[in-house]
C-alpha cells in the first residue's frame, strides 16, 4: 500500500484509498477476462488483495496513535476475516466480514480504535460487516447467534496478535461446536432452510440468486459448516479423502462451485455493484458474452441455464444427502427408532419413517435396476423415505446401469405411480438418484431444461415434479378436482401422463406432437395395453386445449361443449384431462392458479360431463338457473311485502333470463343476487362503481353497472380511464343483458401503490369513470391530465411472438369471435376496444387474459343490430383494421389518442 504524504488532507486520503480499491477491482477484472483463468482463482486473488488493502488502512490508522496505545492494540487485539472473507471467496463487490477481538484490559482503547476504523473503511468504499468483541463475548454471542457461529467456521487471521485468533478458534471448536454438536448442526440447517425459503425454495427457479437460492453457493457453505463439525475440515478434497463425500460428489461440487462463482463475479463486474440475482436480462447478456451457440431446439440462453441448473441441482442434491447422512439424533429419538425398527426381510429394516438396509448387504441390495425399483416400491407401499446411505448407494449404482426396465421393474414402477401418500416424493427421489431416466430415458432431455419465457417459473423437470405433487394433493381437497380425483380408478395412468406431458420439450417441433409420439414408446417399454397407450398419448397431445377453451372462450356455448366432448369421447378421458389441466396450470408457478380459473375449469368440466354422461347441457343450465333463481329470490324477497312475492319472483326470473348464460354459470349466486338487487334499485342514467382490494393478489376489482343511457362505447372508455390512471388491467369480464344493463368487471393492479390501495384512490378512479361515461371529460383529456400517454423506456418483449388478429365465425351461433394476440403494454386494451367501437361493433362478452408479456384478448361481438358479422369482406376489414392499429401501437414509443 503506498505511503500517504504528510500533507494529505482527509478528502485526499479518501480519494487515494478509493482509487486503490478501484485498481484492485480493475486488476481482478482483467484477470477474469484472461483465457483459462478460473472464477475461483479470481475470487482468491481478490481476497488476497483486499486483505492487504484493509491491513494497510489499519496500519495507517495505528501510525497516527501514540506509541503506547499503538503497542497495546498490536499486542492485545487481532483482526480476523470471517464468513466469505474468511473462506477467501470474495466477489468484486462483496461485503467485507471482519471480527475484531481483544483482551479485556484494552476495552476502552479498542472501542475508540474501532470507532475510527469503521468509518475509514466505509469511506474507502468497502461495504463492511463488523463485530468488536472479546473472545468470551464472541463465544457467548456465537452460541445465541447461528449466523455468527457459521461465519466463525472459516475465520482467518489478518492482523494483530495471532495467539488471540488461535485461542478463539480452539475455544469455538470446543465450546460452540463439539459440546453442542447436535444444536450447532440444527442451527446451521434451519438457518439455511429459512434463508432458502426467502430467496427461492426451488433449485429450478428461473431467476435464481446464485448465492442464496436452493442449489446456490450457500448450500456449499452448509456442507463446509457440517464438514467442520463432523470431520474438522471445510475442504471438499479433505471431505472426499475422509469418505464424507464420494469422489463423484466431490468432483461435481467443485465443477458447480466454479460455474456459479464465475457467473457471480461476472454479474458483479457488469453491475459495478453487488448483484447475485441471475435475472433474465443477465442470462441473455452472459449467454451472448460467452458466445454460446443455439441448437436446433434451444436458444443460447436456454443452453446456458440448462448448464446452470445441472450444477445447482447437483449442489442441492449433494447438500441434502450430506445433511441427512450427518444428522445426529437425540437419545430419545434413538430409543424410539430402536423400539420401532423391524425387519422387512432378511436384509431390510423399517424404522419409523425410513427404510434402511444392513450395512453388509448395502452394495448387493441395489445391484440391478430391478433391485432398485423394488426398493422404491417397498418405500411407496410403506409410505416411508429411503435412508441416506441407501440413497447414496442407489445414486452410485445408477450411474453404471443401462436404461430400460424389465417387465418386473415396469410393473413395480406403475404400482409406485398408483401408490397414495408418498407417490410424488418417491418419484422425486428417483429423479434425484437418476433412476427415473433409467426407466424413462426420455426424461434425461428435460432434466434442468429451461423454458425461457415469462409464464413458467421453473425448469421442465421441476415443473413436472411439482405437478405430480399437486395432483396427489387433490386427494385431500374439498373441491371438484378432489372429488373427481378420489373417484378416479386409473390414477397410475393419470400420474404417468403428468410425468410425460412436457417430455416433448427441448425439440424443434411442437412439444405436444413430440410428446404424443414419445408416449407410445414409453408405454411400450412399461408394457401398457394399446388402449392405455392411446389414452396417454391422446392426453399429452391435447393437454393444452382444455385450459385454452376454459380461459379464453364462452364455455356455455353448446357448440364448444359438443365439439370438445366429441374429441374426448369418454367421461374417463374428460376426468383425466381435467385433473391433468388443473395440475399443469397450478404447477406453472406461484399465483398462476386462481379461484377464478378453478371455477371456470370446473364449470367447463361439468358441462362436458353432462354431454358425455348422456345429459344435454341444457339440463345443467336450467338446473343452475333454477338454483340461482331460488337463491336470488330468498335474498331479496324479505325487502318486499308478502303480497308482492309472486311479482318479485317473476321479475327475478325475467332479469335472470336477460343475462347471457356465461354470466349465470360462472358468477357465484350470491354475486348474482347482489347484482340483481342493484339493478332493481338502479336509477335511470345512474352509474355505480364499486372497487374492492384483494390483499392476496394485491389487485383491485372494479365492478361497474349502468343502464343503456351511457352504455354506448362504455367498454373502451372504462379501459381508457383505467390506463390513464396508471392501472394495469389483468382481466375483464364484460356482460350486457338483453335489457341493455351493463355489468363490467375489471381486475387491475394499481401501479401507484406498492401496498394496499386506499379507499380514496378507489373512489377517485370511480369518479373518473363516471366523468368519462357522462361525457364531462374525455379519455383523451384524462390521459393528458395524468400524462399517462408517454411511455419512456418501454422494454422490448422477451418473447418475440407475432402480433395477430383472428376472426372466428363458427364457435358461436350468435356472435363473431375476435381474438387479438399482442405484447402487453399500457393502453393495449383501450386501443383494441376503441377500434372495435369505431368499427361499429358491440362487445357482448370479453375475456381478457394477460400472460406476463403476452396478451390474449377474446371479444364476442355483433353489429349494432345485434347480428353476427357474416360478410367475409366485413370480417376482413375488422381483421385488417385491428392488425394495423396493433402494429402501429407496437411500434410507437407513446400512445396517441384521437376521438
Amino acid at each position: 500500500m503506498p505511503e500517504p504524504s504528510d500533507s494529505e488532507t482527509p478528502a485526499e486520503r479518501i480519494q487515494r484509498r478509493r482509487g486503490m480499491l478501484h485498481d484492485i477491482r480493475e486488476q481482478a477484472r482483467r484477470l477474469f477476462t484472461q483465457p483459462g483463468v478460473l472464477g475461483t482463482q479470481v475470487a482468491s486473488k481478490l481476497s488476497e488483495e483486499m486483505d492487504e488493502f484493509v491491513v494497510g488502512i489499519i496500519k495507517e490508522i495505528l501510525s497516527e496513535l501514540p506509541p503506547a496505545e499503538r503497542q497495546s492494540i498490536e499486542q492485545h487485539s487481532a483482526m480476523i476475516a470471517v464468513g466469505g472473507s474468511g473462506r477467501g471467496e470474495v466477489a468484486p463487490y462483496s461485503d467485507l466480514d471482519l471480527l475484531f477481538v481483544y483482551r479485556p484490559q484494552i476495552s476502552d482503547l479498542m472501542n475508540r480504535f474501532s470507532r475510527r476504523i469503521v468509518p475509514d473503511l466505509w469511506d474507502a468504499g468497502i461495504k463492511l460487516g463488523q463485530r468488536v468483541h472479546t473472545v468470551q463475548e464472541t463465544l457467548t454471542q456465537a452460541i445465541g447467534d447461528p449466523h455468527l457461529a457459521s461465519a466463525l467456521v472459516t475465520c482467518r487471521w489478518l492482523w494483530g496478535d495471532e495467539a488471540l485468533t488461535r485461542q478463539l478458534t480452539s475455544r469455538f471448536k470446543q465450546r460452540v461446536v463439539r459440546r453442542r454438536l447436535r444444536q450447532f448442526t440444527k442451527d446451521c440447517v434451519e438457518g439455511r432452510a429459512e434463508e432458502r425459503h426467502e430467496n427461492g425454495a426451488s433449485g429450478q427457479q428461473l431467476e435464481p440468486d446464485v448465492k442464496k437460492s436452493l442449489g446456490g453457493l450457500r448450500d456449499v457453505h452448509l456442507i463446509t459448516w457440517l464438514g467442520y463439525a463432523f470431520y474438522e475440515s471445510t475442504s471438499i478434497s479433505d471431505l472426499r479423502d475422509q469418505e464424507a463425500l464420494t469422489p463423484d460428489d466431490a468432483q461435481r461440487l467443485k465443477a458447480a462451485i466454479e460455474f456459479l462463482t464465475r457467473i457471480r463475479i461476472d454479474m458483479h463486474f457488469h453491475a459495478n455493484k453487488a448483484n447475485d440475482l441471475l435475472s433474465k436480462d443477465e442470462q441473455l447478456r452472459i449467454a451472448t458474452a460467452r458466445g454460446i451457440e443455439a441448437t436446433e431446439a434451444q436458444r443460447p440462453v436456454e443452453c446456458l441455464m440448462q448448464d446452470y441448473f445441472i450444477h445447482s441441482s447437483a449442489i442441492a442434491e449433494i447438500s441434502s444427502r450430506f445433511v441427512a447422512r450427518n444428522r445426529r439424533r437425540s437419545l430419545g429419538e434413538w430409543l424410539e427408532r430402536l423400539a420401532l425398527t423391524r425387519r422387512v426381510n432378511d436384509h431390510f429394516l423399517l424404522s419409523g419413517d425410513e427404510l434402511d438396509v444392513r450395512a453388509s448387504h448395502l452394495t448387493r441390495s441395489c445391484a440391478t435396476l430391478d433391485d432398485i425399483v423394488r426398493i422404491y416400491h417397498s418405500a411407496a407401499m410403506y409410505r416411508v423415505n429411503l435412508s441416506p446411505r441407501l440413497l447414496d448407494a442407489i445414486k452410485a449404482r445408477a450411474l453404471t446401469l443401462r436404461p430400460g426396465p424389465s417387465p418386473e421393474a415396469a410393473r413395480f414402477f406403475m404400482e409406485i405411480l398408483g401408490a397414495s401418500g408418498k407417490m410424488a416424493e418417491i418419484i422425486r427421489s428417483m429423479h434425484d438418484t437418476n433412476v427415473l431416466e433409467l426407466i424413462i430415458p426420455e426424461w434425461k432431455r428435460v432434466r434442468c431444461l429451461l423454458q425461457f419465457n415469462q409464464y413458467h417459473h421453473f425448469t421442465v423437470d421441476e415443473h413436472t415434479l411439482r405437478c405430480l405433487a399437486i395432483c396427489e394433493s387433490f386427494a385431500n381437497d374439498d373441491t371438484p378436482m378432489g372429488a373427481v380425483y378420489r373417484a378416479l380408478k386409473i390414477k397410475p395412468l393419470l400420474h404417468l401422463t403428468l410425468l410425460l406431458h412436457d417430455v416433448g420439450k427441448g425439440h424443434k417441433e411442437d412439444h405436444c406432437e413430440v410428446g404424443r409420439r414419445l408416449a407410445f414408446d414409453v408405454c411400450g417399454r412399461l408394457r401398457l395395453s394399446q388402449s392405455q397407450a392411446d389414452t396417454v398419448s391422446f392426453l399429452i397431445h391435447r393437454h393444452l386445449e382444455m385450459a385454452d377453451l376454459a380461459f379464453r372462450h364462452d364455455i356455455t356455448d353448446p357448440r364448444i361443449l359438443v365439439t370438445f366432448s366429441h374429441k374426448l369421447g369418454t367421461p374417463e378421458r374428460l376426468n383425466l384431462l381435467y385433473l391433468l389441466t388443473a395440475a399443469d396450470v397450478s404447477g406453472v408457478g406461484p399465483g398462476v392458479w386462481t379461484q377464478w380459473k378453478s371455477d371456470l375449469l370446473s364449470e367447463f368440466h361439468t358441462g362436458l360431463n353432462y354431454i358425455l354422461s348422456g345429459h344435454h347441457p341444457k339440463f345443467h343450465e336450467e338446473e343452475r338457473l333454477r338454483q340461482v333463481s331460488e337463491h336470488v329470490f330468498k335474498s331479496i324477497v324479505p325487502l318486499e311485502p308478502p303480497d308482492h312475492s309472486d311479482n318479485t319472483q317473476a321479475w327475478v326470473d325475467e332479469q335472470l333470463h336477460a343475462f347471457p348464460s356465461y354470466y349465470l354459470t360462472t358468477t357465484p349466486p350470491a354475486r348474482i343476487a347482489a347484482d340483481i338487487d342493484i339493478i332493481r334499485n338502479l336509477k335511470p342514467g345512474e352509474i355505480l362503481v364499486h372497487g374492492h382490494y384483494d390483499p392476496t393478489s394485491r389487485s383491485v376489482e372494479y365492478r361497474i353497472m349502468l343502464d343503456g343511457q351511457h352504455s354506448a362505447g362504455c367498454f373502451h372508455m372504462i379501459a381508457g380511464v383505467l390506463t390513464a390512471k396508471h392501472l394495469n388491467i389483468l382481466g375483464a369480464e364484460i356482460t350486457t343483458t338483453r335489457g341493455g344493463i351493463v355489468v363490467d368487471v375489471f381486475h387491475v393492479i394499481d401501479n401507484d401503490y406498492s401496498n394496499e390501495v386506499p379507499p380514496h384512490r378507489i373512489q377517485e378512479v370511480g369518479n373518473a369513470i363516471r366523468e368519462v361515461l357522462t361525457k364531462r371529460i374525455t379519455v383523451e383529456q384524462l390521459f393528458r391530465r395524468h400524462k399517462r400517454f408517454v411511455m419512456p423506456g418501454a422494454k422490448a418483449p422477451i418473447m418475440h411472438l407475432e402480433t395477430r388478429v383472428l376472426i372466428d365465425n363458427d364457435t358461436s351461433d350468435r356472435c363473431t369471435v375476435v381474438s387479438a394476440f399482442a405484447h402487453d403494454r399500457p393502453g393495449l386494451l383501450y386501443t383494441i376496444a376503441r377500434t372495435l367501437f369505431q368499427l361499429g361493433l358491440s362487445v357482448d362478452l370479453a375475456k381478457i387474459a394477460t400472460h406476463f408479456d403476452q396478451v390474449v384478448d377474446v371479444f364476442y361481438v355483433t353489429d349494432n343490430a345485434g347480428r353476427k358479422i357474416n360478410s367475409e369482406s366485413a370480417q376482413a376489414t375488422i381483421q385488417a383494421r385491428l392488425g394495423e392499429e396493433l402494429a402501429e401501437f407496437e411500434n410507437e414509443k407513446h400512445l396517441e389518442f384521437v376521438s
